[in-house]
């Protein structure tokens, strides 16, 4: 292994890939899905890690399709789960809790820059008419996730200053440390609806249980994946 490449740890089975340390700049189309989820949902529902179980302060979960055309490590898929509430002690802000990308490279690099638990699945995507898209995510050949999106209505831009401080910030438990990362993005975005979505409860949160309260699509974006700020729990 070189300087120039990164394995986390050789009991994961990931592979070295190039090193590709922060910021990023990403060109990218998505969809976004934010839904209430019953008060029933667990921590371990929800994938929660450890250090950050009993800290949820929300029952609005973050859905995120993302195609990104070009990356700091090529362009992949990428599926996301996120709760929109944790306490971190100062404030409250989002966690990734479930996330699968499509390269190896995304994994991880993904995992040392900003402590995203990326896995790596396999993503199908065919249109299904206008502003509209079918996805299909398998992991190990078993599906996980199989959803229908359709934008609507005009593309007006967007920008992640439109968002509260404390939604353009995610933080990320992950290795013993904290990572705080500060999001900028612009672009355009239209109404969406999710014409209809499946999942499999134990390899990712369960999206179908929930109420769907505003879906979006964003047809084009450029954003930054800025250096974290870490710090040990």
């Amino acid at each position: 292994m070189t300087a120039e490449t990164i394995v986390l740890d050789p009991s994961a089975s990931l592979p070295e890939v190039p090193r590709h340390p922060a910021p990023w700049q990403l060109r990218a189309s998505a969809y976004a899905v934010l839904a209430k989820m019953p008060a029933d949902t667990s921590d371990e529902s929800w994938f929660v890690p450890p250090s950050l179980r009993g800290k949820r302060r929300s029952q609005l979960g973050i859905l995120l399709y993302v195609d990104y055309q070009s990356s700091d490590c090529g362009p992949y898929h990428e599926l996301i789960g996120a709760c929109a509430g944790f306490d971190f002690g100062d404030k409250q802000m989002p966690s990734i809790t479930r996330i699968y990308v499509s390269s190896f490279e995304s994994v991880v690099n993904g995992r040392a820059n900003w402590g995203i638990p990326k896995d790596r699945a396999d993503f199908s995507v065919e249109p299904a008419g206008t502003h509209a898209e079918r996805i299909a995510v398998r992991r190990d050949g078993r599906e996980l996730a199989r959803f229908e999106l359709q934008g609507r209505g005009p593309a007006l831009p967007a920008s992640t200053a439109m968002l509260l401080p404390a939604w353009r910030t995610v933080a990320q438990h992950w290795q013993g440390c904290e990572y705080r990362i500060v999001l900028a993005a612009k672009g355009k975005a239209r109404l969406a609806r999710v014409v209809d979505w499946s999942f499999a409860a134990d390899l990712f949160p369960d999206f179908a249980r929930g109420r769907v309260l505003a879906a979006a699509q964003l047809p084009a974006f450029e954003m930054t994946f800025p250096v974290a700020q870490v710090k040990p729990i």
